[in-house]
């Protein structure tokens, strides 16, 4: 096995068991070698480590359960973490809201958000209250698609064009 295939194995083993918090030890077993080199080749690989990689999917799972209205308790349950509390820190640090801004669908916010040129492109940034709420790159020639999908991310928010906050914000990211 090739370490593409290796990487491809466990992305898939994580897609499929996320709830379960599969540890570093467990994920280097999946892909046949030794936690450290399976940190090293994964990092070099998906230029994230395991540990953010099963972050972000945790995340996406309980923010999927917030918004069908699960409560935060059982979506934090349901996702694998220990409780609340995990679920809000997750939330705040991956997605600049509460899980409760995120089940309301960002109610009452506003988000400036703006097109700015990075060195990988054109991409949208997006900025809440509490932070940056979304990244994306302009993959449509004028970003309609990119500014609709962040409509439909927070549902709830009104947004505010402010390409003068986006390039702002780009400065600071790249």
């Amino acid at each position: 096995m090739n370490d593409y295939e290796r990487i491809a194995l466990v992305i898939r083993y994580l897609d499929e068991r996320h709830a379960d918090q599969p540890d570093l030890a467990t994920l280097a077993e999946v892909a046949g070698m030794s936690p450290f080199h399976f940190h090293r080749l994964f990092s070099a690989w998906a230029a994230i480590t395991p540990k953010d990689f099963l972050q972000c999917l945790t995340l996406a799972h309980a923010k999927v359960l917030l918004r069908k209205g699960t409560s935060v308790l059982d979506a934090a349950l349901s996702s694998g973490l220990s409780g609340p509390g995990r679920l809000h820190d997750l939330c705040v640090v991956l997605e600049a809201a509460s899980p409760g801004e995120v089940k309301s669908g960002g109610a009452g916010w506003t988000i400036s958000a703006g097109f700015a040129d990075s060195p990988f492109g054109r991409c949208l940034l997006g900025e809440s209250p509490r932070g940056i709420c979304h990244l994306s790159f302009i993959d449509s020639g004028d970003g309609a698609a990119e500014l609709a999908a962040l409509q439909a991310h927070w549902p709830r928010a009104r947004l505010q064009r402010d390409d003068a906050t986006a390039a702002r914000l780009a400065g600071g990211i790249f």
